[in-house]
């Protein structure tokens, strides 16, 4: 009679141990586990050890309309990103906005309508 009393205690005992062995593996397991920025250029290594952050800052470039006395300077400056339309400069492009020509016609506008943000 003793034995299967004993045996009521060691079952439960036992199961608690070895569950409470399994969750402390799978934790330790998890803590190894070395996550990887969606963003960073070294994505698909797992050996990487940098965490590069990539910020994309994005810019509009846009001419004030109502100011444009339509002289054509930044057309003549840089064609790959303005023209004239109507009497006005107009974007035609968005595309390369840290050109050196775009840095100048902006500078050059005498009523300084083009605007870069």
């Amino acid at each position: 009679m003793k034995n299967k009393n004993n045996l009521k205690f060691i079952i439960p005992i036992v199961l608690i141990s070895s569950s409470a062995f399994v969750l402390f593996q799978i934790k330790k397991d998890l803590s190894q586990i070395q996550t990887i920025p969606l963003n960073s250029p070294n994505s698909d290594s797992t050996n990487s050890n940098d965490q590069t952050t990539t910020s994309i800052e994005l810019q509009k470039l846009s001419v004030l309309e109502n100011r444009c006395r339509g002289c054509g300077r930044c057309v003549g400056i840089d064609p790959s990103h303005f023209e004239m339309s109507n009497g006005i400069a107009t974007v035609i492009s968005s595309i390369n906005l840290n050109s050196s020509n775009l840095k100048l016609a902006i500078d050059s506008c005498p009523a300084q309508t083009i605007t870069l943000e």
